[in-house]
């Protein structure tokens, strides 16, 4: 039995690694309400930018950015340029991209 005491933060590493590579693929969301994008994971918002502060949205990526994307097809990633912030470009990757745009531009967002 003292043998499995010492495998024990191994198993901790292993189950925390999973938990959080669960997280980043499967729980994560992209939200837009009545004033912010919201980038949530199982429901919790990690992080959100005002719409207020969004200058336009595009299908795009940049070089220099705030990165929070679940996906490695550039095809979904949806560019949002802040006008405040030391890193003005936030990346993201909705489910679909173009749905998407169409809601930031109900909601009064330049859409590019």
């Amino acid at each position: 039995m003292e043998v499995f005491l010492y495998l024990l933060p191994l198993v901790g590493f292993f189950a925390a690694t999973a938990l959080l590579i669960h997280a980043i693929f499967w729980g994560m969301t992209f939200t837009v309400d009545e004033a912010f994008v919201r980038v949530r994971f199982y429901g919790w918002s990690a992080r959100k930018v005002a719409l207020s502060d969004i200058e336009w949205a595009a299908q795009d990526w940049s070089v220099w950015n705030e990165h929070w994307t679940n996906s490695v097809d550039p095809k979904r990633i949806v560019l949002l340029r802040r006008r405040t912030g030391a890193f003005r470009d936030f990346l993201i990757s909705p489910p679909s991209p173009p749905e998407f745009l169409k809601e930031l531009a109900a909601k009064g967002v330049t859409v590019r």
